[in-house]
């Protein structure tokens, strides 16, 4: 059987890094092992789900280069869930229940004070059917559980090796919502089931909802899925990631101008027994790819990590593989002028800062006029080259004595209001002799 992974974003808000590194998780084992990676949008919850979220779930993994094989909406097998719930239903394995939220939270609460775990009673399987009657002439409407059968659930897991879940310590799991809605525990199985899922990749915050899934595989089909359960990322601070954090959604990178390879290369390898480091290329992540080496504790999204390789990745930049999106910052910026500035980028679209001060002609008042005057009298003639500036300012240090930051870094905010900036053996050739003498001001 051909190896067959998903991912299931529910459309309700943004694609955050850690919802990223599940896809990229299941997208590379797909593509390692000559398989297929398909996109299952769980919108069942119709009220919460938005087409604009869904939208951009897909931008998000087109923009990053992950390619789906095929993909569906939860929302469009709503008939299929009933089917499979009916079946279950005339089986005896899913029941009806009765309770509102507040009596079930004051079960939960006498449990635990009792010193008990807080877990569903199974009082509706006593219900006679006139109790059932009653409850509906009252208005109420179920809910329906899963009759779990097993006392224990194991299976070998690819990351977390034996796992073992007792489940007389959980719930009855509710699979129905009183308005007949489906909830993901069981949507989610049958959806395996009928697209032949061979591994289920997520977080170990699944893996108690994992042992209750396998449990109602098995009274659909034979479970014939492998799973797997990576340890969750973290902001840096430790915290939970939240699809509401707009600072690590996909698209706020992607409106701050991160490249995909950038958040790619770190999801690779974050939270592994590898090095955090810059790829190549996307081919390079998928022929690196080993699932064992996926760590078991916790990694943390360290942005500043983000930027440094983001940083790396502008540099290695070939002109005529940006060309074309330069051109739109900029037309005048030519393959000099990118490869001048690019060390002093840490997005691609930083360049524009450049360009003003190479283009543009805003006037400089130096702070020290005298020794700025003396720099512009003893200015050579163009055309200039790699050695003019060290030549010039050999003669400007005979001249006034001074060296080191003293005479540099006046210069340097003289000719460019900039303190920093890249070498300006370079950056004097992009201004050229006219600009600084239009520029400063003595």
């Amino acid at each position: 059987m051909s190896t067959i992974t998903r991912f299931a974003p529910s459309p309700t808000g943004l694609l955050h890094l850690g919802n990223i590194r599940t896809a990229l998780i299941n997208w590379l084992y797909a593509r390692t092992n000559n398989g297929k990676f398909i996109l299952r949008i769980d919108d069942t919850d119709l009220e919460r789900s938005k087409e604009e979220f869904t939208s951009k779930i897909k931008y998000d993994l087109e923009w990053l280069g992950i390619d789906y094989d095929e993909t569906f909406n939860q929302s469009s097998r709503f008939d299929v869930y009933k089917e499979r719930f009916n079946q279950l239903v005339d089986l005896g394995r899913i029941y009806p229940c009765y309770e509102t939220p507040e009596e079930l939270d004051r079960k939960r609460k006498l449990q635990m004070a009792a010193g008990g775990k807080p877990v569903y009673d199974r009082s509706s399987l006593k219900l006679t059917e006139k109790q059932k009657t009653d409850f509906e002439s009252e208005g109420r409407r179920p809910h329906w559980r899963f009759l779990m059968n097993s006392e224990r659930v194991q299976w070998d897991d690819i990351l977390k090796d034996k796992v073992d879940i007792d489940l007389l310590s959980l719930s009855d799991p509710v699979v129905y919502r009183e308005d007949g809605v489906p909830l993901y525990t069981f949507s989610s199985v049958v959806d395996d089931i009928d697209f032949n899922i061979t591994n289920v990749i997520r977080g170990d915050d699944h893996t108690s909802n994992t042992a209750v899934q396998i449990e109602l595989i098995n009274s659909l089909d034979q479970n014939k899925i492998t799973f797997a359960h990576h340890a969750l990322l973290t902001a840096s601070s430790g915290d939970k990631l939240s699809k509401r954090d707009n600072v690590i959604s996909i698209e706020g990178f992607r409106d701050k101008h991160i490249e995909p390879l950038a958040i790619l290369s770190l999801l690779a390898t974050i939270g592994t027994s590898n090095s955090i480091e810059l790829k190549d290329n996307l081919q390079q992540i998928i022929d690196e790819f080993r699932i064992k080496t996926i760590s078991t504790s916790p990694g943390r999204i360290e942005i500043d990590l983000l930027n440094s390789l983001n940083k790396k990745l502008i540099q290695k930049f070939d002109y005529s593989e940006i060309e074309d999106r330069l051109k739109k910052i900029d037309d005048r910026i030519d393959r000099n002028f990118w490869e001048t500035t690019r060390g002093n980028l840490d997005i691609v679209e930083d360049i524009k800062g450049w360009g003003d001060i190479v283009f543009n002609s805003n006037p400089i008042e130096p702070a020290d006029k005298e020794f700025i005057k003396i720099a512009i009298d003893l200015m050579p003639d163009e055309p200039w080259n790699d050695e003019t500036w060290s030549n010039w300012t050999s003669k400007i240090k005979d001249k006034t004595g001074k060296k080191g930051k003293d005479l540099f870094l006046p210069l340097r905010e003289a000719f460019t209001g900039m303190s920093h900036g890249p070498e300006m053996k370079k950056l004097i050739q992009l201004l050229g002799r006219d600009k600084i003498l239009e520029r400063v001001k003595i």
